[in-house]
């Protein structure tokens, strides 16, 4: 105990109760009291002060209690944040290295890792959308390196569907098709750099391309039925006989020169 808690205490029990009678009492009550009432009024007043020194170290307890609880849940609450932000970062760099495997189906892990990802955690969802935009491109360039089995000018009917070539390319552009431009209220989803990508009879169907970049990707006979394209970038893209029915263009769409989806 401090010397001001002594202080305090001692003059709790030995000034103020008198301090008290005697202002609550006229001259004339003081003067009528016999000696033993007068102690009595005294010591009342004593226990009084006393009770309601002890009353305020009980709240003064409680609420120190309650502040370091609270501290303690706020303390754990930013080392559990901190503990799944690290996971997390652990999960994108495993889900990336996969990216790099030589077997699809280890390839086809990570792109899905990736989009377990970005399900979980908004402020990497900028990143994941750019390595899987990369990764698309360069897994599946346009026009196709020299020596690729299904060159520039392989005739489209002899050209197998993409998720039949590199079902792990279709599976990333899934990925990047699924989220729409405000699932994260007012953080919108980032968009797409698939520009120059070979994803002939690639199936986007129902795809959010909100404001993707096509420009110089080959579409042909690709699947748009019902993607939202509005804002999307389709200038020197090759669209022949893509399907476009009940795909959501405006006046933000970049269509090829002479263009139209109905034409």
């Amino acid at each position: 105990m401090t010397a001001l808690g002594v202080a305090l205490l001692v003059a709790c029990t030995t000034i103020f109760p008198v301090l008290i009678v005697r202002g609550e009492l006229s001259t004339g009550q003081l003067a009528a009291l016999s000696p033993s009432d007068y102690v009595k009024a005294v010591n009342d007043a004593r226990v009084s002060l006393l009770q309601g020194i002890a009353g305020a170290v009980l709240l003064a307890g409680a609420y120190g209690t309650w502040r370091q609880l609270a501290h303690n849940v706020q303390d754990s609450r930013e080392r559990r944040e901190l503990d799944r932000q690290g996971q997390i970062t652990e999960r994108f760099g495993q889900a990336v290295e996969l990216l790099g495997s030589e077997t699809v189906s280890a390839r086809l892990g990570g792109v899905y890792a990736l989009d377990r990802v970005a399900s979980e955690s908004a402020r990497d969802r900028e990143a994941i959308v750019h390595v899987l935009a990369a990764y698309v491109r360069v897994r599946s360039p346009w026009p196709p390196p020299d020596g690729s089995d299904h060159p520039a000018d392989q005739p489209i009917e002899r050209t197998p569907p993409l998720r039949v070539r590199a079902m792990d390319v279709q599976a990333a552009l899934s990925v990047l098709g699924r989220w729409g431009p405000t699932d994260d209220g007012d953080r919108p989803w980032p968009t797409a750099d698939l520009s120059s990508a070979d994803l002939r009879l690639a199936n986007l169907e129902n795809a959010h391309l909100w404001r993707v970049r096509l420009r110089g990707t080959n579409l042909a006979q690709a699947n748009l039925r019902g993607a939202d394209l509005r804002g999307v970038d389709l200038k020197e893209t090759d669209l022949d006989e893509a399907d476009f029915e009940g795909a959501v263009s405006d006046e933000t769409t970049w269509w090829p020169a002479g263009f139209t989806p109905d034409s």
